[in-house]
């Protein structure tokens, strides 16, 4: 097989240092992968093949970060939302979308009341903590232990330039220990606003962890006891666990739902999703952007989940991940490779088990993306509903012949 090359690509990454900080920053560069061993540029994509600027292909597994549930350019999202776009998109006032796409996100998620819009992750879970605070009175806030939340100063993992008291009343506790959790609920008695929880755990550089049967109706009678509110921080996992919602998933009750990335198949829009409890609070807490009442995104959620309640999408993209991790586990049994295969199937995440610093996993997923397959080596993976029995067949090709040159240099 011929190994891919990617010159164009750091051509155009050192030209683009010129006038972006690290050319690339945040998950998308290349330093996050296997430098290298990865394009850095991609030229366009289709279903779940992407083209890079030297013209290689790749099955994607990576679905933009969890957005692109149905595949790139999907036809029929893309035929709603360039009939909107030829209306208009963003105008002074909200579009006459704005009731219908509402309607239908507090119709879908399970005992949810209403709904705001944002453009990303960050923006909903930063709502729903300010909600959640003001609704309470309280301070404190608690989420697990490396659980990714968005990037704004109250949450962040970076320290740079962020002063330490924006994060001055947030705790992290280890996922799925009800006593350590119960313990900060005793430190903070009286000042516990919240817990914002994904629906499992799925942090990056390491295995991904259900939870525990007892878990979260844990922290929902913990949260009840304490007069704080439940948030699901349903961004990564949402429409690929459950129609309804990860929470409905799962079977436990919550006061606010984020969701975001897979909403519209790409198209950027996030939404923020609460109780009639807190309604209130919501309608007092300031919240907006010049583009959070663009319309393209909301007629591009409107089909795309029309596409996923009518097709089967989320049974269909659990079936493809379900084979993919039996060929994967099976090959790494054939070759004696011990490695950790874990998460739901529709969002999973492989590594090597004696390999503490990622050193192999940066060795395979770059072999792999040589031979095109777009797999991370430290974030976890997506199916979408554009991945094809052929492509995972010839995923499972692939891996079988990077397994084989990760054995034979070990």
């Amino acid at each position: 097989m011929t190994l891919y090359d990617f010159t164009k690509s750091y051509e155009m990454l050192e030209e683009a240092k010129q006038y972006v900080p690290n050319g690339i920053y945040g998950p998308r560069s290349p330093m996050f992968l296997t430098y290298g061993s990865y394009p850095c540029f991609l030229d366009r994509g289709e279903g779940c093949h992407i083209w890079d600027v030297d013209g290689n292909e790749y099955i994607d597994y990576m679905c933009s970060f969890g957005t692109n549930i149905l595949g790139l350019c999907h036809p029929g999202v893309e035929e709603a939302a360039k009939a909107q776009m030829d209306r208009g998109n963003c105008f002074t006032l909200p579009s006459n979308l704005w009731v219908d796409t509402a309607k239908r996100l507090v119709g879908l998620n399970d005992g949810m009341d209403w709904t705001v819009f944002g453009k990303n992750g960050t923006d909903t879970t930063s709502f729903a903590i300010t909600v959640a605070r003001h609704h309470t009175q309280k301070r404190v806030v608690f989420t697990a232990h490396d659980e990714y939340h968005g990037s704004a100063f109250w949450i962040t993992h970076s320290t740079n330039g962020i002063p330490e008291e924006y994060k001055a009343y947030v705790e992290h506790f280890t996922y799925n220990d009800l006593d350590e959790l119960t313990a900060l609920f005793e430190k903070h008695s009286g000042d516990v606003a919240a817990v914002m929880l994904t629906p499992y755990h799925h942090p990056a550089m390491a295995d991904q962890e259900m939870p525990k049967e007892i878990f979260l109706k844990g922290v929902r009678s913990l949260c009840d006891k304490n007069g704080a509110l439940l948030i699901m921080d349903d961004i990564r996992c949402n429409l690929r666990l459950h129609p309804n919602g990860s929470h409905a998933y799962f079977g436990v009750k919550v006061d606010m739902v984020t969701m975001g990335k897979a909403m519209a198949n790409g198209h950027p829009i996030a939404a923020g999703l609460g109780t009639e409890a807190v309604k209130e609070a919501a309608q007092n807490v300031y919240f907006s952007g010049t583009h959070f009442f663009s319309a393209v995104p909301m007629a591009a959620t409107l089909k795309t989940l029309d596409i996923i309640e009518e097709e089967g999408v989320i049974e269909q993209v659990a079936a493809q991940g379900k084979k993919l991790r039996e060929g994967i586990t099976g090959l790494a049994k054939t070759h004696g490779l011990k490695i950790s295969y874990t998460g739901h199937d529709a969002m999973p995440f492989m590594r090597f088990v004696d390999d503490q610093y990622f050193e192999k996993n940066r060795q395979f997923c770059g072999e792999v993306a040589k031979r095109g397959v777009f797999l991370h080596p430290h974030h976890n993976w997506f199916l979408s509903a554009a991945h094809t029995d052929e492509d995972i067949q010839k995923t499972i090709d692939v891996v079988d012949e990077c397994f084989k040159i990760v054995k034979d240099q070990s």
